[in-house]
């Protein structure tokens, strides 16, 4: 299961606020959700799903005029939207409904960014004419579905205009439908896209980039996103798994679940075995579930276990780590959370605390860090003043460094890298890792999230950015200190998309983008202005929805 453990760096901001614009021509008012289950997630995607099937309807008039600002009710009016949205048509389970009442056939239209299924009782004919009346359906928010699909659910718990559900049967099959690999699939909450075949998980996660990048700026829907660059495993590749326990009273220990959260539900289900963990991880999962039987009686509520593949040198030899070839190096595991694990890309060694974050799928990272790699050595060329034979980037700054990956990865052909951390643990791995490598040109140094950009000293106009941060993306503040910096280049890796599309809206409507030749006025002229020069996802997670994705961002002189 993706982490969703914030890395090191600059702070990250709080709960995620309400984007401003929807897929379409024009800013949505935004929800003021009054359930904290509410996904927005589902939210946006009814949205998206209300307004292009009303253009269906109405033979694509996209003037936004003709659209309506609200479905159900008149727009802006809140206290019609709040009797909507508290009033489900449906009884649930959580909410005292009768069984036999809570279980009917739905239709899915769409999934989310989360591959959660958004669903009405009416058949896509009768949505079309709902919507295009100026109505608006009842969803119901089902997982493990298909775009589709006619399924067989049990209402559970009612949220913000919608009503989660538990599916009991597929009716009417999509044709993408496969048999899932793993036996925990439709109960275990870690894999989503088990059900599909993995070109059509690749295409999935290219359009919830799209969409995520519509939702924040109608604007960003003309960019070209490319397809996502696949995973060498699809199964077997995931170096870190944190199962988890709750004690109940009276509980055997073996009757104890050890495992992952059951999806939709507050309760764990017990994971004996983790297809997508390497094999390391998987022999260190039947061990952590031993220790954790055996050691019952020494926990008051519960706990999370770790797990987390190692590279060891060859067992009866007496080689160190540092000495031995990487493809020398033997898979091992270790389930201390402090110890000290060693992971291998390409031709480098990175050491880090088990505990700390560092990417959990080995097989793609050369990939991965290659690629931000090329793109700065492609830049670097293409910026070259014409006078000179040597290329235009001379700095790099690895903003949200960590254990060093990105800097000590791209460090040959720079004068200078500086990797900058808020975190003395990752600064201090870093450097170790940089001593390791080799990598002689790279300084990491210690930053103050309010003056980032103080620790380097070089002319922006030479310098390139690697920014990494955390799921919830970066912060107006530092999105701030890089502009009024002004590098050349800007990569933008991202494990949160949507974050990561509101970061590059942030930016255009500080009128630091232009899309298409178009940008914001803002009161203050922004020092630098990007263009984007590509976008390129990466699947780190397969059968997951999780999805990597880089932005190179280009000044523009």
């Amino acid at each position: 299961m993706p982490e969703d453990t914030a890395r090191s760096g600059t702070p990250s901001p709080g709960p995620e606020p309400k984007r401003a614009k929807l897929a379409g021509e024009r800013p949505r008012k935004s929800h003021r959700v009054r359930r904290a289950d509410a996904d927005e997630s589902v939210l946006d995607t009814v949205e998206t799903l209300l307004r292009e099937t009303w253009l269906a309807g109405h033979h694509g008039a996209s003037d936004a005029p003709s659209v309506p600002g609200a479905f159900g009710w008149p727009a802006g009016d809140q206290q019609g939207e709040a009797v909507f949205c508290r009033s489900p048509p449906v009884p649930a389970k959580l909410a005292g409904g009768n069984a036999a009442e809570c279980e009917f056939d739905v239709f899915v239209h769409e999934l989310t960014e989360r591959g959660v299924g958004v669903a009405t009782r009416e058949s896509p004919e009768q949505l079309s004419e709902l919507v295009s009346q100026g109505g608006r359906p009842w969803i119901f928010a089902v997982s493990f579905t298909l775009k589709g699909e006619r399924a067989r659910i049990r209402s559970v718990r009612h949220g913000w205009g919608y009503t989660q559900a538990d599916l009991l049967d597929v009716v009417e099959k999509s044709p993408l439908r496969i048999d899932a690999p793993c036996k925990y699939f439709g109960q275990c909450s870690g894999c989503q896209l088990q059900h599909i075949g993995y070109e059509q998980q690749l295409e999935f996660k290219r359009h919830a980039v799209e969409r995520a990048l519509a939702h924040a700026n109608p604007l960003f829907a003309a960019l070209t996103v490319l397809p996502p660059l696949p995973s060498p495993l699809q199964l077997g590749y995931r170096t870190k798994l944190t199962p988890h326990f709750e004690l109940r009273r009276h509980e055997r220990p073996e009757d104890v679940p050890i495992g992952f959260m059951i999806s939709g539900q507050r309760r764990v289900l017990d994971i004996e075995d983790c297809i997508i963990g390497t094999d390391a991880v998987r022999r260190g999962l039947a061990e952590a579930r031993r220790n954790a039987r055996a050691n019952m009686a020494g926990y008051k509520r519960g706990a999370t276990l770790i797990v987390r593949e190692t590279n060891v040198p060859p067992s009866g030899t007496s080689g160190d780590l540092a000495s031995t070839p990487n493809a020398e190096l033997e898979k091992s595991y270790t389930l201390d959370p402090r110890s000290w694990v060693v992971d291998v890309v390409g031709d480098l060694k990175f050491s880090y605390p088990a505990s700390s974050f560092f990417q959990n799928n080995a097989s793609i990272l050369p990939a991965f860090t290659g690629y931000v790699r090329d793109e700065l050595t492609k830049w670097s060329g293409k910026l070259t003043a014409p006078d000179t034979n040597s290329g235009a980037l001379r700095t790099l700054v690895d903003a949200y460094c960590g254990s060093g990956l990105f800097g000590i990865a791209c460090h040959s052909g720079f004068d200078k890298v500086i990797g900058i951390e808020i975190s003395s643990e990752s600064i201090s791995c870093a450097g170790e890792n940089a001593k390791v490598n080799n990598a002689t040109n790279v300084e990491f140094v210690l930053g103050d999230a309010s003056k980032i950009f103080e620790k380097t000293s070089a002319s922006p106009d030479n310098t390139a950015v690697i920014i990494d941060p955390p799921r919830k993306g970066s912060t107006p503040d530092f999105l701030d200190q890089l502009v009024a910096y002004g590098p050349r280049v800007i990569v933008y890796i991202a494990c949160g998309v949507p974050a990561q599309a509101r970061d590059l809206n942030y930016m255009y409507c500080q009128g630091a983008i232009v899309v298409d030749g178009q940008s914001a006025s803002p009161k203050a002229k922004p020092t630098a202005v990007y263009q984007v020069a590509g976008i390129q996802p990466f699947d780190l997670f397969p059968q997951t929805y999780h999805v990597e994705n880089i932005v190179t961002l280009v000044r523009k002189n």
